[in-house]
């Protein structure tokens, strides 16, 4: 990642431990999420592999002429061997939970399989049905066999179920045949109408020999019912029905360690900093802890702008930040509208910016200059600590503004 933490080259690397053995000569769901807090984080299947750097810097010198290149080098002599099944970059920092939804949802299209057994069984539009997918370019993914009727008002009483193998274009695979041990009893007592009777908890991949539009598969049984060496029909695929879940906001929140590093880096103060860290340790467990904007309380917005009420305090009565941040035109008073530009022109370019997605420099400034004049009258800002006072209300505000919470 080419932020302020790394150099041209995205350099230093993030990598998993070799002792670990991570990489595996199979599909991997592999996500690495970034944030300025927190670093870079690499995820692999689903986990967390504990790899991860200290404070990822920010993006702000991103330069929109940056290259995305997966797979090798801009100069095309460094070919990565592998395949790419699906590629997403997100606009933030995926949590654990999310994480993990997309690596059970898979990549491609799931299907279940539907063997049909009645001639073996007897029993009324019976099938054992697996959910199968392709696991990667070599091979499928079996997984979830059961037996069950397409009638919901049949039960298929008590049928022996010994060594089932899978097999494919006319043949039986010498590998992956993982119920070829099986020896249960399939009863009316374990079998539901809507999920059928589970034959295993157990998955396994078979090679892929022509591709998914030209294999096809069969079972066969040591024993099935009353018959030995019994084999099903081709199976018949049918997609499994998509799971569908609301769309998530395309906006969030910061959370609480990334609020804090953010009025820190616009204000210059250090979170160390005594005052702030005290502010910080009692508000924290009030700051959100999840990027849900649906989750944001009011609670939350006290807290901060309770921390950003104290950022802008030690800023503005600590004269050499204060100087920074204004740029060494900070007024001595408030008496005139380009004393009140004076202090509002900084707080708008340095706390909330000029891009599209924040409002207008001239509706924060007749905001903020309202602010500023109506303290003013009710006091006024004749005197150095005046003008600081209204100075650090005027900066809280701007700061614990949903311009700088809200990603």
């Amino acid at each position: 990642a080419r932020s302020t933490a790394a150099d041209g080259n995205g350099e230093p690397k993030l990598t998993t431990l070799d002792n670990e053995q991570r990489l595996q000569p199979a599909l991997q769901h592999v996500v690495m999420t970034f944030d300025p807090v927190g670093g870079r984080r690499i995820y692999v299947n689903g986990e967390d592999t504990g790899v991860q750097d200290g404070g990822g810097g920010t993006l702000g010198e991103w330069d929109n002429s940056f290259a995305l290149v997966l797979g090798n080098e801009v100069s095309n002599d460094r070919p990565w061997a592998g395949v790419v099944r699906l590629v997403a970059i997100h606009d933030r920092a995926l949590t654990e939970e999310q994480i993990q939804q997309n690596f059970a949802a898979g990549v491609g299209q799931k299907y279940y399989l539907l063997f049909g057994v009645e001639h073996i069984t007897g029993v009324a539009d019976s099938y054992v049905i697996f959910e199968a997918e392709q696991y990667d370019s070599h091979g499928y993914l079996f997984h979830k066999p059961a037996f069950i009727s397409l009638d919901p008002a049949v039960r298929p009483g008590n049928i022996p179920l010994k060594g089932m193998r899978i097999g494919m274009n006319g043949a039986e695979p010498q590998v992956g045949q993982a119920y070829r041990l099986l020896d249960i009893t399939i009863t009316d007592e374990g079998y539901s109408p809507e999920t059928g009777y589970p034959i295993s908890d157990v998955g396994t991949v078979i090679p892929l020999e022509l591709g998914p539009a030209g294999d096809e598969f069969y079972l066969c049984f040591d024993q099935l019912g009353t018959q030995s060496d019994p084999c099903s029909a081709f199976a018949g695929a049918v997609p499994v029905s998509p799971t569908y879940v609301s769309r998530p906001s395309d906006i969030g929140v910061r959370t609480f360690d990334a609020i804090n590093a953010t009025m820190a880096a616009i204000t210059g103060v250090s979170p160390n900093n005594a005052a702030v860290k005290a502010t910080y340790r009692n508000i924290r467990q009030s700051l959100p802890a999840i990027t849900d904007i649906q989750a944001f309380l009011s609670s939350h917005q006290t807290s901060v702008a309770q921390l950003a009420l104290q950022y802008c305090s030690v800023m503005i009565n600590d004269a050499n930040l204060r100087n920074e941040f204004f740029d060494g035109l900070f007024p001595t008073s408030i008496t005139t509208a380009g004393d009140r530009s004076a202090i509002i022109g900084p707080l708008y370019a340095k706390a909330i910016g000029n891009v599209m997605s924040q409002p207008l420099q001239s509706d924060v400034q007749d905001k903020l200059d309202v602010l500023i004049e109506e303290l003013c009258n009710a006091s006024a800002c004749t005197t150095a600590q005046r003008t600081y006072d209204v100075a650090t209300a005027a900066c809280g505000a701007a700061l614990g503004s949903a311009t700088t919470i809200v990603q």
